[in-house]
């Protein structure tokens, strides 16, 4: 198979670069991952494509102080898994206790006893230090991978659970399909502290569907894993569901594997063929859609149970006459009137025709009036087609975080070749606008989005019309 030889040529790699490339071990993958994504702004979050550092023995090998990371690892450290000691539990769930190796532990998952694909995986006892250490699963390989790191094919997926650095970078949970990588937002320290439990349902995917994926942590949110009757989206860490426009199938066929870095305590991971939650609750519980009032009254968007907004889609929006607006209003106090108000932490787009005639799109940010608007853009399609004024328009955005600031990229349906309806089409590059290009008005993203508020949509007269927004927990490109 073309895994196969993949694989065969990392390993030849590793080995062709001499005992400190066979040295270098999860941990320093992860320290990789971090630079590239979870201390960057860097589009899609990617935690897959990174090359090992080559600092501090315990830096890079992701163990612990005091352990011996600077020797060169056995050769044959990653020919094969570890051994471990498997309990059947029933017909449809089994429980493996890896047994440490003479370095990082890599143990194939056990296969419950009546077959089918595993879609609920829980770790008990894990534990990550903030060394650079790690610990990940993955599926859909043939063999043992030989490391936590690289790029993964289109039918695997990779669970990394990232302890960080001190004083950075800090802890992450992230998750990779193919190509597509995504961190999950919340504080993940926890994982440096006592060993801790974590599950997950993965399901398989499809031709016109990503794998659901939702991860749930013992003692946050009212989760516990031991109880499956309390793994609900409300208490889920995160949900996956979109995946940036990607679809397809794990290879379930294949094996998985767990992997964590040398030194680290020993968990026990249980495996079920029964997820806690089925895709369609998973698929329903990141988007949501309020359809628009023909009204100029404020308008409430609805809230995706998965979490705060992190996309907004923007249908049929026209204006026919002069000093036509329409206002998306997100950070928002309850029950306001009048026309929108900056405010500390709130975000308005304002879109339609202005008193000339002309198409216009601005943001505005922040409470410092005079100077928390950017320009007022005269966007237009691919066929130079003026946005709202030439017919009904498409607009999406996304809500990220750039640093200590608000990140905000706006798309047009029919502009750089973008289709907010089709996420693979919604990159930096196929952006109209960019918070972190904005070299003349940027100033003004200081500061992040409140929380604890509501969002809303509002048109200012009867010439402007909306179809519907579309709220979405998952950024599209961020």
């Amino acid at each position: 198979m073309v895994r196969e030889s993949l694989v065969e040529e990392r390993k030849s790699g590793l080995r062709g670069v001499g005992s400190l490339a066979r040295a270098v071990s999860a941990g320093a993958a992860v320290v990789a991952a971090c630079a590239l994504v979870a201390c960057s702004d860097d589009e899609g979050g990617d935690l897959s494509n990174v090359t090992p550092d080559s600092g501090a023995a315990n830096k890079d090998s992701g163990t612990p102080p005091g352990t011996d990371a600077g020797e060169p690892d056995d050769e044959t450290k990653d020919a094969g898994p570890d051994s471990g000691d498997v309990e059947e539990l029933d017909p449809t769930s089994c429980r493996i206790t890896p047994t440490a190796g003479s370095g990082d532990t890599v143990v194939e998952l056990c296969k419950p006893a009546q077959g089918g694909t595993v879609k609920h995986v829980t770790i008990a006892g894990l534990q990550t230090p903030a060394v650079h250490a790690s610990a990940s699963i993955v599926f859909g390989f043939d063999e043992a991978p030989t490391s936590a790191q690289g790029p993964i094919e289109p039918d695997q997926f990779r669970v990394l659970f990232y302890g960080g650095g001190s004083p950075a970078p800090p802890a992450l949970i992230g998750a990779t399909f193919g190509s597509f990588s995504e961190t999950l937002e919340g504080n993940a320290s926890f994982l440096n502290t006592a060993p801790s439990t974590v599950c997950f349902d993965v399901h398989d995917g499809g031709t016109t569907t990503a794998p659901y994926f939702a991860l749930w942590v013992t003692g946050q949110k009212g989760a516990d894993c031991a109880d499956r009757s309390t793994l609900t989206v409300a208490s889920a860490w995160g949900i996956r569901a979109n995946w940036k426009g990607a679809t397809g199938a794990i290879d379930k066929a294949a094996k998985a594997f767990y992997r964590q870095a040398a030194g680290l305590p020993l968990p026990t991971i249980t495996v079920s063929t029964t997820p806690a939650l089925t895709a369609d609750a998973l698929a329903a519980a990141v988007d949501c859609t309020t359809a628009w009032q023909t009204n100029t009254d404020w308008q409430g968007l609805c809230a995706p149970a998965a979490g705060a907004a992190r996309h907004v889609r923007i249908e049929g929006a026209a204006t026919t006459a002069n000093n036509g607006y329409w206002y998306a209003v997100l950070g928002q106090d309850p029950n306001p009137a009048g026309p929108p108000a900056v405010g500390a932490g709130k975000l308005i787009v304002t879109a339609g025709q202005s008193s000339s005639g002309a198409s216009w799109t601005y943001f505005r940010f922040g409470a410092t009036a005079g100077s928390n608007s950017t320009t007022q853009f005269n966007y237009a399609t691919d066929a130079e087609a003026p946005l709202y004024t030439s017919g009904p328009t498409t607009v999406c955005f996304d809500l990220g975080q750039s640093g200590a600031n608000q990140r905000f990229v706006f798309w047009a349906t029919g502009a750089k070749g973008a289709d907010c309806t089709k996420r693979t089409t919604l990159t930096t590059t196929s952006a109209l606008y960019d918070s972190t290009t904005d070299a003349s008005t940027g100033a003004i993203w200081s500061g992040l989005l409140a929380t604890g508020k509501q969002n809303f949509i509002k048109t200012n007269n009867a010439t402007v019309s909306l179809v519907k927004a579309v709220v979405s927990s998952e950024p599209a490109a961020l």
